[in-house]
């Protein structure tokens, strides 16, 4: 019942592990790369959402701002960089000039008259100045691993309440 060992046949066991070994390694260099593009995914999407939060909130502290006193919004010159401060002991926003820095964003606020024509639709070139209608224009910008990175956030604010 005993075979003999065939001669030929005795490196047969070394060549499968190394098809083994090679498999695997191939493998787990793939995972890692994968993994690798994944992280690379998650930081990208983590640096557009903080932008867009700071994008929106550029907004809705201009529209806070709009809804005490129209006045205030209105007092600004027109396409300024300004950026929006939370004053906490008042609870309220205000707006100061120049482009404000956070954590490696830059943020800012433009206030720009807008224009209509005689149809009452808003036109870039043209028509009569709207006193009760403002274009904000809320921009973050970013540096991502040598890539500049913005994000734009336009919004049409009205004196509703004249």
């Amino acid at each position: 019942m005993n075979k003999p060992i065939n001669k030929n046949q005795s490196g047969v066991g070394l060549i499968e592990i190394l098809v083994v070994v090679s498999i695997i390694s191939i493998t787990l260099a793939s995972l890692a790369g994968v993994g690798n593009f994944a992280l690379k995914i998650q930081h990208r999407t983590k640096q557009n959402t903080i932008a867009a939060f700071l994008a929106v909130e550029s907004i809705e502290a201009a529209r806070a701002i709009k809804d005490g006193q129209w006045g205030t919004l209105t007092s600004f010159s027109a396409n300024t960089p300004l950026h929006p401060i939370k004053n906490p002991s008042l609870f309220q926003w205000t707006l100061a000039d120049g482009e404000e820095s956070i954590n490696g964003f830059q943020r800012q606020l433009l206030i720009s008259n807008v224009y209509r024509d005689g149809s009452f639709n808003i036109t870039t070139s043209g028509g009569t100045l709207d006193d009760n209608t403002k274009k904000i224009t809320s921009i973050v910008s970013w540096n991502d691993n040598g890539q500049s990175r913005q994000i734009t956030l336009v919004d049409y604010l009205t004196n509703w309440k004249p």
